[in-house]
């Protein structure tokens, strides 16, 4: 079942509320926000963002270049943590073991995290549905239930994925959600799949793969684009 849900900024998010509450995928109003990149500065903890209340779902952004140096992705998620922390060999992964523990704690608290492919910067196309399916394998060793010597976040098993593609061709991306349920079918988990398209409908990356792949969640991006909230005569929330 798909629910559409307006897209939140993890940066405008203060934690310290101390009663948590769980992720329901039953439920329409759940609160997904965005960890990462720092927008607007003073960005805390992702464990201290778990104790908020009113948080639900956290996805870890950005993953935003699918193919570097020996093949692997990279990562960047601002001042937290990217590849000035260190890098595993022969790659431009960056090595960012030291938030598994956040992560875990986040999970105890019943939040589900993920992790945000794309951005508005970065390398985050495929060119054909084979290599789509390919990275999923990728993705599904580094951060989800498969094993890798160069897990970013070490021991932490991340909760799913989220396709926040703001750049590239639309090409890949229904095959690359499909090998990850393909992966994760019979697990001793669930595992999610969100997107965020931009609120123009339909989505020039992310179109077609909405209607060819099955999601938990669609968060669109109601802001910074003619359709978004700021300009009631042209909000398209009905539309989509």
């Amino acid at each position: 079942m798909i629910t559409a849900s307006i897209l939140a900024a993890a940066a405008a998010l203060v934690g310290g509320v101390s009663q948590v509450m769980a992720y329901n995928p039953s439920c329409a109003d759940n609160l997904a926000v965005y960890w990462g990149q720092n927008s607007i500065g003073g960005q805390q903890s992702l464990a201290a963002y778990c104790q908020d209340s009113t948080i639900n779902a956290i996805q870890i952004a950005f993953l935003d270049v699918f193919f570097s140096t020996g093949g692997l992705p990279e990562i960047n998620l601002a001042n937290t943590c990217g590849t000035g922390n260190g890098v595993f060999p022969g790659t431009n992964l960056a090595n960012c073991q030291f938030l598994a523990s956040d992560i875990q704690t986040c999970q105890q608290a019943g939040k589900i995290v993920t992790i945000s492919l794309g951005g508005q910067t970065g390398s985050d196309s495929f060119t054909s549905d084979a290599q789509g399916t390919a990275f999923a394998n990728t993705v599904w060793n580094l951060f989800l239930g498969g094993t890798s010597s160069t897990r970013p976040f070490g021991s932490a098993i991340l909760d799913g994925v989220d396709l926040d593609i703001e750049i590239g061709a639309p090409t890949g991306f229904a095959a690359f959600v499909n090998q990850i349920r393909a992966l994760s079918a019979g697990a001793n988990k669930q595992y999610f799949v969100t997107a965020a398209p931009q609120c123009p409908f339909p989505d020039a990356h992310l179109g077609d793969a909405l209607n060819a792949a099955n999601y938990d969640a669609i968060y669109v991006q109601f802001y910074n684009n003619v359709c978004g909230v700021s300009t009631p005569s042209t909000f398209n929330f009905g539309t989509w």
